[in-house]
């Protein structure tokens, strides 16, 4: 008869953890590449169009994009990506429209729009702290509800502006307001204690349970998300002179912008000017592409479907270099 030993155990191994260093350097590197590709891209454009393209029409795409863009990273960051948000952007200008034909002022009617967006996103935040329902789904909800309302409250041809687009100075603003808030979110979450702070996803890939920090992170989640997408809304319709019932394509190319910007799907960790850069890049192959006089499925969704899996590599790839977000 043999006598098996106990296994000898020896001191507990200290946890494995995130190298930031590496992390750091390697989303510097791949913005880095963004900024590169942004170059080039703007190169081809300027050579097609004599360097008339750059003008208004670019930059209010970049701004009403970006802002876009800006919640479902915002959302994403947080561990609770909202899926709505095209919609959301969408019934806000609805909204501003409406009221602005019942001659609200501009200022005023804007407002109203984006309180009703993030308290419509407060609900959504709610239920997905109190349930830890995953946020998707909980967001899938909202954007059935924000189309629907949109739909009702809009004509078939769009509800155009009395005062017609805005202004031009009205461009730079939406500009700023993009660059300034997605940098300064970048730089805000390169901080661990405010990803973990804010973040409910685990390591283990479990669902967690009812806590207050699932609560917060989802209720800031949905409700700063949903402040971006009612600012890109009302922006857009600013652009176009009306708001429209049309939101799809932009939500995809915002999810493109995201996930090819470095924002990682599976740990929700990111850089700083990826999103923002992401985006220019996007709009600029846009132009070069319309340019080019290609069918417009090309120039817009395929490029963005395109981008959304390549992101999801490039973020797949940043982690495995950053090393785990949690103690394993």
């Amino acid at each position: 008869m043999v006598t098996m030993a106990p296994p000898v155990t020896g001191p507990d191994l200290p946890p494995r953890q995130p190298r930031r260093a590496a992390a750091l350097f390697a989303h510097l590197g791949w913005e880095a590449i963004l900024f590169v590709l942004v170059a080039v891209a703007a190169v081809i454009v300027g050579a097609q169009s004599d360097g008339d393209a750059f003008g208004r029409g670019l930059w209010m795409a970049v701004a009403t994009t970006g802002l876009l863009a800006s919640g479902f990273a915002l959302s994403l960051r947080t561990g609770n990506p909202n899926l709505a948000v095209g919609a959301l952007g969408m019934l806000a200008g609805v909204v501003y429209a409406k009221l602005a034909q019942e001659n609200w002022p501009g200022l005023l009617a804007g407002a109203t729009a984006v309180v009703i967006v993030v308290l419509f996103c407060l609900i959504l935040g709610v239920l997905t702290g109190l349930t830890s329902a995953p946020a998707w789904a909980v967001s899938l909800g909202g954007l059935s509800v924000a189309q629907a309302v949109a739909l009702g409250l809009a004509d078939s041809r769009g509800l155009p502006l009395p005062d017609g687009p805005a202004a031009d100075w009205a461009v730079w603003v939406w500009a700023a307001v993009f660059v300034l808030g997605t940098l300064a979110g970048g730089a805000v979450f390169l901080s661990p204690g405010v990803r973990r702070a804010l973040t409910a996803a685990r390591s283990d890939g479990a669902v967690p349970r009812f806590q207050g920090k699932r609560l917060l992170g989802a209720v800031l989640g949905f409700a700063g998300s949903g402040l971006l997408a009612a600012l890109s809304g009302i922006a857009l319709a600013g652009q176009l002179g009306g708001a429209f019932v049309v939101s799809g394509d932009r939500m995809l190319v915002a999810v493109a912008a995201v996930l090819l910007g470095g924002v990682s799907a599976f740990t929700y960790r990111g850089g700083v000017a990826g999103t923002l850069l992401a985006v220019v890049l996007l709009v600029l192959v846009d132009f070069a592409l319309r340019l080019a006089d290609v069918p417009s499925w090309l120039a817009f969704t395929l490029p963005a479907g395109l981008a959304i899996m390549f992101g999801v590599v490039v973020g797949w790839v940043l982690d495995k270099i950053s090393g785990p977000e949690l103690p394993a």
